[in-house]
């Protein structure tokens, strides 16, 4: 475990690349909240709730403290990206147009970075400073 810390205290670069990388695969996956087929219940609330709480986890350890403007930004666009991507691996299938409804669309983009940049601030307001190292 202390050559992992070292080697990410070393290369400050791929805890970062993690994150952001892992910000596109939940846009891609977890897209949408709910369509006609799978509604939104609580195994979609948690799979939500969990992801997007890890990713401003991430975001408290490897950005540190008043970084809220950069953490919506950045889970915007590439929240926005992963949505892409997931528009691009359906293409020509009909779950597309139940995904891709502007309903879906507008709502992802606005919850998702909201919520990142709320999970961010409770982290860094109630865990972070707290812990001394």
């Amino acid at each position: 475990m202390n050559k992992f810390r070292l080697y990410l205290e070393n290369h400050p670069k791929i805890p970062k690349k993690i994150i952001l990388g892992y910000i596109i695969f939940a846009g891609c996956v977890i897209f949408p909240f709910a369509n006609e087929r799978s509604p939104f219940d609580f195994n979609k609330a948690y799979l939500v709730i969990a992801s997007y709480g890890i990713i401003g986890l991430g975001f408290a350890g490897t950005y540190g403290i008043n970084k809220e403007k950069f953490v919506y930004v950045a889970s915007l666009i590439l929240t926005g990206l992963g949505m892409l991507c997931r528009y691009f691996l359906e293409y020509g299938e009909v779950s597309n147009t139940m995904n891709f409804t502007p309903f879906n669309i507008i709502s992802y983009l606005v919850v998702i970075p909201i919520f990142t940049v709320v999970a961010y601030h409770f982290i860094i307001k109630h865990l972070i400073k707290r812990i001394k190292f």
